[in-house]
């Protein structure tokens, strides 16, 4: 098991824990090998709306890499907010694959690589001031 991924990984359900936009959360899949590691958690915010994601990650000289993800939110109607993913399904955008979907008609380029834990935060901020 790399340690350096499972410390991730447990502060990322300890941050899912202590936030007060975070009602409950399932793990659906955390495997972490030597080399790699992935996590897919879905969990339902204190409005009701839905935040799961799934990352893949791996070590390459002592730096953990996002190698796959998806960051999904949606309200409580189903109705897509924001999900950033990297799916090679835009080749031509520019630092492709990584981009944005907001709401269901727009999709925009990512030019940097998004941290789960950054866009919790914005989450954070969009629930609790409702």
């Amino acid at each position: 098991m790399n340690e350096n991924i499972r410390q991730y990984f447990d502060a990322i359900e300890v941050r899912l824990i202590e936030s007060p936009a975070v009602a409950s959360y399932q793990v659906i899949r955390r495997d972490i090998s030597v080399a790699d590691g992935k996590l897919r958690i879905k969990s339902v915010l204190s409005n009701d709306d839905t935040f799961e994601f799934f990352i893949y990650m791996v070590e390459s000289n002592r730096q953990l890499i996002l190698e796959k993800y998806s960051f999904h939110w949606q309200d409580k109607e189903g109705c897509l907010l924001i999900r950033m993913d990297n799916a090679p399904h835009f080749p031509d955008m520019p630092n492709s694959p990584n981009h944005v979907h907001k709401g269901k008609e727009v999709v925009e380029a990512l030019l940097k690589i998004p941290e789960l834990l950054s866009f919790l935060d914005e989450i954070e901020k969009m629930v609790l001031r409702c």
